[in-house]
C-alpha cells in the first residue's frame, strides 16, 4: 500500500527527542498511511543510530545520514525527492515546537481545497508563539516585513518552518531553489510564482523540550542572503541571458 503522506524531520543532535516524536505522529495521524523520513546532518549524539533502531519495529520509519553536509534547506529538499508520497509535510521539528494534531487538518484542507500548499501559521486566529521573548517575536515580523521584497504571495507567516505540500508542485521547482538557511517556505514561494495555490491554518509554535536551539547570527546572515538570491540574483541571471 503505498504512503498517502510524507513527514520530513530533518535532525542535528536531536536523540533525545526523536522517539517522542516519532510516538506523537503515530497517534495524531491514525487513519493515515504516511511515513516519516528522518533526515539526519551526521548528529554527534548518535540520533541516527536512534532512529534505526526505532525503525526495527516500524516499517514506515527511515533515515538519511548525510556526511559532510549541514543546512535545513537542503535537508528538507533531499528529504522530500527521497519520498513517493504524492503530499509532503515539512519540517516537522524533532523539538516538537510544531504541532502534530495540526497535520491531518492541513491534510484536509489540501485535499478539499485543491491547494498546492498548506502553511502552519502563527499569525491568524488560533496561532501563536508560545512563550518565546519579545526580541524573537521582533525579528520574526521583521523577516515578514523583509519576505515581501523578493514573495510574490503576502503569507501571514512566511517565516513559518511548518507547511504541507504536493510532491509534484515542489519537484517542478527543486532546481530552482536557493536551498540556503532555514527559511524554505519563502524559498519554495519565491520560487514556484504568482499561481501558486495556498492555504493556511492557525496553530501554537511551542517551547523546545530538550537540547538546544539552532538559531544563531550566522541564520540571519543567510536568510538575508537568500532575500538577495531570490529577489536580485534571478534578475541578474535574467540580465546576463540578456546580454
Amino acid at each position: 500500500m503505498a504512503f498517502e503522506l510524507a513527514i520530513v524531520v530533518p535532525t542535528l543532535n536531536e536523540s533525545e527527542n526523536i522517539a517522542c516524536l516519532v510516538d506523537r505522529l503515530e497517534v495524531a495521524l491514525a487513519g493515515i498511511h504516511y511515513e516519516v523520513i528522518v533526515v539526519d546532518d551526521d548528529s554527534q549524539d548518535q540520533t541516527a543510530a536512534v532512529v534505526r533502531r526505532l525503525a526495527l519495529s516500524r516499517e514506515n520509519l527511515r533515515v538519511l545520514q548525510r556526511i559532510g553536509r549541514r543546512g535545513l534547506s537542503s535537508a528538507c529538499t533531499e528529504g522530500i525527492l527521497a519520498s513517493s508520497a504524492p503530499v509532503v509535510a515539512v519540517v516537522i521539528d524533532a523539538d516538537m515546537q510544531h504541532d502534530e494534531l495540526v497535520l491531518p487538518k492541513m491534510l484536509y484542507q489540501l485535499r478539499e481545497q485543491k491547494l498546492d500548499l498548506v502553511v502552519g501559521s502563527r499569525n491568524i486566529a488560533g496561532g501563536g508563539m508560545a512563550e518565546f521573548a519579545k526580541g524573537r517575536v521582533w525579528l520574526s515580523h521583521l523577516g515578514r516585513l523583509l519576505s515581501r521584497i523578493c514573495a510574490a504571495h503576502q503569507l501571514s507567516d512566511p517565516m513559518s518552518g511548518f507547511f504541507m505540500i504536493r510532491f509534484e508542485v515542489f519537484e517542478k521547482i527543486a532546481q530552482r531553489l536557493s536551498g540556503v538557511g532555514f527559511k524554505i517556505l519563502l524559498d519554495i514561494v519565491s520560487s514556484a510564482g504568482p499561481h501558486l495555490r495556498i492555504g493556511e491554518v492557525p496553530y501554537q509554535f511551542r517551547n523546545r523540550t530538550h537540547g538546544e536551539s539552532k538559531l544563531g547570527y550566522m541564520v540571519g546572515l543567510e536568510y538575508l542572503y537568500l532575500l538577495f538570491d531570490k529577489r536580485w540574483g534571478r534578475w541578474q541571471v535574467r540580465k546576463n541571458s540578456a546580454s
